[in-house]
C-alpha cells in the first residue's frame, strides 16, 4: 500500500545542554542575579525605596484615595505588578528563580525560533505570566498583606509553557493527559511549599502568583505561534 513519507514523524531533536540556552533566557537569567546583587549591596535607606517604589504592595495599592501610601499616579501602580519581578527576598530567592528560568524558559524559547521576533514571543509568555500572577495575588490581598517580590510568576508561566510542549516542540493541548499531570503535580508541590516555605525558607510563599503565573503561561502558550525543535546543521 503507497505511503506519504511526510506523515511519518522525525524523531525528536536532540536538545542542547542548557549551557547552550537562547540568548534571551540567558541574560534575562543573569539579570535577575545582576540586580538582586545590586539591590543587597546597596545602602539599607535604597533597599527600602526600591521595595516601596517598585515591590507588589497591596497596602499602597488598595490604599484610600488620599492615605499618604497611594501611588503618586495609576501608571506608578500599575508598573509594580511587573516589576516585582526584578526584586527578591534573598539569595536562595533570586538563584532559584534564576534556575528556574534556565530550565523552562529554555525549551520555550528554542519552539519560537531565533531572532528578535522569538525573543518578543517569549517575553510575552513571562511577562505576561508575571503580570496575571501579581494581579491574582492582589485580587486576594488585603491592605495587611505583605510586600510580594520576586520573578516566581513568570517562571511559574514558563513551566506551564515548557510542560504543554511535546518532545518535537510543538503544542499540546490544554486538555491533554500528559498537560493535566504535570499541572496536578506542579500543584501539589505548591501546595505542600505554601506551607513548609516559612520554616523550610524563612519566607512565605505566594502561591497566587504562581497560580496565576501558570495559568496565564498555560493559555499565551496555546495561542502564541511555535516552530518546534529543530536540529541544528
Amino acid at each position: 500500500m503507497p505511503y506519504d513519507a511526510s506523515e511519518i514523524p522525525a524523531s525528536p531533536a536532540k536538545q542542547p545542554p542548557i549551557f547552550n540556552a537562547p540568548l534571551i533566557v540567558v541574560v534575562m537569567s543573569l539579570l535577575l542575579v545582576a540586580l538582586y546583587a545590586a539591590f543587597a549591596f546597596a545602602p539599607f535607606a535604597d533597599q527600602q525605596a526600591a521595595l516601596y517604589d517598585f515591590a507588589l504592595a497591596p497596602e499602597r495599592f488598595w490604599a484610600p484615595a488620599g492615605s499618604t501610601r497611594v501611588y503618586p499616579d495609576a501608571l506608578s501602580g500599575l508598573l509594580t505588578l511587573a516589576s516585582t519581578a526584578l526584586l527578591h527576598g534573598d539569595w536562595m530567592h533570586v538563584i532559584v528563580n534564576a534556575l528556574m528560568l534556565l530550565a523552562f524558559g529554555t525549551p520555550v524559547a528554542r519552539t519560537f525560533g531565533k531572532g528578535p521576533a522569538a525573543w518578543g514571543l517569549w517575553m510575552v509568555v513571562f511577562l505576561g505570566s508575571v503580570i496575571a500572577g501579581s494581579a491574582l495575588y492582589l485580587a486576594f490581598a488585603t491592605v495587611e498583606r505583605p510586600y510580594a517580590v520576586g520573578a516566581s510568576g513568570g517562571t511559574s508561566g514558563l513551566v506551564a509553557a515548557a510542560f504543554l510542549l511535546d518532545p518535537y516542540g510543538m503544542k499540546r493541548k490544554l486538555w491533554d493527559k500528559e498537560f493535566l499531570k504535570f499541572t496536578f503535580a506542579f500543584g501539589l508541590a505548591n501546595a505542600v511549599l505554601t506551607f513548609v516555605a516559612p520554616s523550610l525558607l524563612g519566607m512565605g510563599l505566594a502561591w497566587e502568583a504562581h497560580l496565576g503565573g501558570y495559568i496565564a503561561g498555560a493559555v499565551l502558550m496555546a495561542v502564541l505561534p511555535v516552530k518546534g525543535y529543530r536540529l541544528e546543521s
